[in-house]
């Protein structure tokens, strides 16, 4: 399949072949939300912590006569009931789950053939700063009229800290290697940029038909 080609003003300047093993598989919302959840989960410190009853640092004595006061039975100064600890509360744990690469992978592919099909994504030469200006990288984003929550793909090589910082203080701009793409990343934007020579890492990165060095396919 071809794709188009623009240059930093929005203008078609060439097309390109892209795989259609990467950029025209069929959408398994599933499979993709799983590997979301998972993500997301991945994300999660699960610092949270509260103290049980044993952990409250109080008498055990009992508080009142059980009986005789016409009020309700309690226990220790401990209890959850009267404010010192939770009952069931969270306590610190691990949230991590594990993803198969294969299905890593085929989510990858998935999202990015809906974006391209949905027409969220645009191939441009090269995305550069000469000086860091968040004034010049928002003129540029203005320019290709980019939507909210754009996600712009580069090589490794291209990223730059005139570049970076200058996007870092544009709201709902965000850079990112090629090689560190990801299914939720992709799914959360609205607008995908990927430079030319972030397009060909891409497809040399996520493309099983693309032999390693060795003569190992990628999967």
């Amino acid at each position: 399949m071809k794709v188009d080609v623009k240059n930093i003003k929005g203008e078609v300047i060439d097309n390109l072949t892209a795989s259609d093993f990467i950029w025209k598989q069929p959408m398994n919302e599933t499979l993709v939300h799983q590997v979301v959840v998972a993500q997301l989960n991945n994300k999660r410190q699960g610092t949270s912590n509260t103290l049980r009853r044993r952990d409250a640092s109080y008498s055990t004595a009992k508080l009142r006569a059980q009986k005789g006061a016409g009020r309700a039975r309690v226990g220790s100064r401990s209890s959850h009931v009267l404010g010192n600890s939770v009952a069931h509360g969270p306590h610190p744990r691990s949230y991590n789950q594990k993803i198969q690469k294969k299905v890593k992978k085929s989510s990858l592919r998935m999202v990015l053939s809906e974006k391209l099909k949905d027409g969220e994504v645009m191939v441009i030469d090269k995305f550069e700063l000469k000086e860091l200006s968040a004034k010049k990288a928002s003129s540029v984003i203005k320019s290709l009229d980019l939507p909210k929550k754009t996600l712009i793909v580069l090589q490794n090589n291209e990223i730059d800290e005139n570049l970076t910082k200058s996007i870092k203080n544009i709201n709902d701009v965000k850079t990112v290697a090629s090689n560190l793409i990801n299914t939720y990343d992709i799914i959360n934007s609205n607008q995908l940029i990927i430079t030319l020579e972030a397009f060909k890492s891409i497809e040399e990165i996520w493309d099983s038909n693309t032999k390693k060095k060795g003569g190992k396919n990628e999967d």
